[in-house]
């Protein structure tokens, strides 16, 4: 089922979100989707998901999946409805209290398609603005936006889009693949013609690269606490207690009379690979799911 767009604008100019905050996988998420779009399209567009929080008047988006669509003519979108419902409905079962916050496109360009578009995401976030998130593929820059009708006669494509501050906010569990993603952009700007001189690190050594870098996080940490033993510098009590916390989850590796590892270590390893298993196997399903939607959405396009 397709849906072609010509809603009733809706002024949203009294309520507005002060800050969008993006975190860096949906923005890899909308990349993708561009890089992989077909060769008659300049752009690609989708649907934005997240949590709001009205007290700080602030919207996160958390994740993102792509919508196909066509153009037919001047004035006229035509919206893949079934999956773009199919994937929210996967979505919201996986993570039941997100929701639609907007929608994103790789063009910094705003135009007419743009206000019949964003009408849509209006119904679908309602009763909440919709929020418009663009990326330039070329730069990776991206701005977010809200709308408002303008005129005397209200118009689906006459929309003044507002933009409103955004800003890109990585968390601690995904710092260290951040860094490792932009580790060689500096270097790679800085070389002369070829490309194929970039060393393409093995997953070993970028592993290696991994625990080395974690070799010396411990080593300031074990510095930091025999300073604060030998009366050096004064301890902290909030890094004691995480220092406290930390150490506490991770299994001892003593063993019991020439044994091998201990049972707790043994508990830990078994957990960690049942754990590991269950990740690859969701992973797996998710993806292939994913295939069979987007297969099922372009035959109804053609």
């Amino acid at each position: 089922m397709s849906l072609s767009l010509a809603l009733a604008s809706t002024s949203l100019a009294s309520s507005r979100p002060v800050t969008v905050v993006v975190s860096p996988l949906p923005l890899a998420s909308i990349l993708d989707h561009h890089l992989r779009r077909g060769q008659e399209q300049d752009r690609v567009f989708g649907t934005l998901l997240g949590v709001r929080r009205d007290l700080d008047n602030e919207v996160e988006i958390r994740s993102a999946f792509g919508v196909p669509y066509a153009t037919k003519g001047r004035g006229e979108v035509t919206v893949d409805m079934d999956h773009h419902k199919s994937l929210l409905d996967l979505h919201l079962k996986v993570n039941p209290k997100e929701v639609v916050v907007g929608w994103y496109a790789t063009s910094p360009n705003l135009n007419s398609f743009s206000a019949l578009i964003h009408n849509f995401y209006t119904s679908e976030s309602s009763p909440s603005p919709a929020v418009h998130l663009t990326l330039d593929p070329v730069s990776l820059s991206f701005a977010a936006y809200t709308a408002s009708s303008i005129g005397v006669t209200p118009r689906a494509d006459h929309l003044a889009f507002l933009p409103v501050e955004s800003v890109m906010r990585v968390h601690e569990q995904e710092r260290s693949g951040i860094d490792l993603l932009t580790s060689n952009l500096t270097s790679l700007a800085a070389i002369t013609p070829p490309a194929s001189d970039l060393t393409v690190h093995t997953p070993l050594a970028t592993l290696y690269t991994l625990l080395a870098n974690v070799s010396i996080m411990l080593d300031s940490v074990l510095e930091y606490v025999r300073a604060v033993a030998a009366g050096d510098r004064e301890g902290d009590e909030q890094v004691g207690r995480a220092l406290l916390e930390t150490v506490g989850v991770v299994p001892t590796s003593q063993t019991q009379a020439g044994k091998g590892l201990s049972a707790d270590a043994q508990d830990f390893e078994e957990d960690f690979n049942a754990h590991l298993a269950d990740v690859l196997m969701v992973s797996y399903l998710a993806n292939l799911i994913k295939t069979q939607v987007e297969i099922s959405s372009r035959l109804n396009l053609t």
